[in-house]
């Protein structure tokens, strides 16, 4: 049986992020489940490409075999609904949606609409959606249209990872890992910890600082404002050994994003044994286990500020938590699972096209 899969990206997306991650160990265990893979690169520029990347991206796609099985991430996907309807029919298009675009909060009210339409259209033409959690499935099935029936879930995978011992400081370390951008919402935990000042504790944050420059530079003037700019710091993106030893200093971890497809920072910090304290966040609050974090509501600055009291002030709670995270470490998902949930719904593609 011949298994083939063609996956496109743009030759710029972003490394070290979390929806890169997940594309890699899904086409990896694909990959490992027999499906020969094929690599696209389309143009730099996504998810706001120029007219020479548009150009070049249809004329890409229009060269591909017809009954091609075709796998894109959203990044390119969802912004390019004129490819895919132009393509509906004659390629086989599958797509990978993290979350919808125009969630992640660094446009205009009105643009963020306008994307949201586009991607509404864009996911009308695909034959198979590969969502990370059943809270963006439902996302997806209420706000943008998509049939239940079209939908895949294949939550990430979490490797087995050492556990962070902490403790090794007289103040308590917390961390945080994600992109500096709004979606994350770091200005919220910025805010809870400034009414914190007189607690002994440090705060890593650890993503790219790039993305969002104009936001960037705002939480900086924020953190001179609140005099933290000596107790938090911006690493920006870290090689894994610097990431590492940092996830071993850490006692704590915590996040205040406004939304996630899934939490895949979330999900290494029970992996390690971490304390949590993360707001909801989409799907958050639906997997992760409440004896391994403090969950707040989204958005609520003045809960988060007391979920983090609360835990700087009891030694007994964070031990809790921690016993909570140990015991829920066992029941994360692995990466094979990813992979076979989404093998079995291409394989029905293949027989479309004929390969079967």
């Amino acid at each position: 049986m011949s298994r083939r899969l063609t996956f496109a990206i743009s030759a710029d997306y972003a490394r070290r992020t979390g929806g890169w991650v997940y594309d890699q160990r899904l086409l990896d265990g694909l990959a490992a489940l027999g499906w020969a893979i094929e690599r696209l690169t389309l143009p730099a520029g996504f998810p706001d490409p120029d007219a020479a990347a548009r150009t070049r991206s249809a004329a890409l796609l229009a060269a591909l075999p017809a009954a091609t099985v075709l796998l894109q991430d959203q990044l390119t996907f969802s912004v390019l609904p004129d490819l895919a309807e132009a393509q509906r029919g004659r390629l086989r298009q599958a797509v990978i949606v993290h979350h919808p675009l125009g969630f992640e909060g660094d446009r205009p009210a009105a643009g963020a609409a306008a994307l949201l339409g586009t991607e509404r259209r864009a996911l009308a033409c695909a034959d198979l959606v590969v969502v990370t959690s059943p809270a963006t499935a439902g996302l997806l099935a209420r706000q943008l249209g998509v049939a239940a029936a079209r939908i895949v879930v294949a939550p990430p995978g979490t490797d087995p990872k050492p556990l962070s011992p902490g403790g090794g400081s007289a103040e308590l370390r917390l961390l945080s890992v994600g992109a500096v951008v709004p979606r994350k919402d770091h200005g919220l935990l910025i805010e809870a910890l400034g009414g914190l000042g007189d607690r002994a504790w440090r705060l890593d944050l650890v993503g790219n600082v790039d993305r969002a420059p104009a936001h960037v530079a705002a939480l900086r003037a924020r953190l001179d404002d609140l005099a933290l700019g000596r107790r938090v710091t911006l690493h920006g993106e870290l090689a894994e050994p610097e990431l590492e030893s940092l996830w071993q200093a850490a006692d704590l971890y915590v996040a205040s994003s406004r939304h996630e497809g899934y939490g895949m920072a979330v999900a290494e910090a029970v992996a390690r044994g971490l304390p949590v304290v993360t707001t909801d966040a989409g799907a958050v609050g639906d997997w992760l286990d409440r004896a391994a974090a403090m969950i707040v509501p989204t958005g609520d600055g003045g809960a988060l500020r007391e979920a983090l009291r609360q835990l700087l002030d009891d030694a007994a709670l964070r031990r809790a938590l921690r016993e909570g995270a140990l015991a829920a470490r066992a029941g994360l998902p692995g990466w094979a699972a990813t992979a076979e949930a989404v093998h079995g719904r291409l394989l029905p593609l293949l027989d479309r096209r004929g390969d079967r």
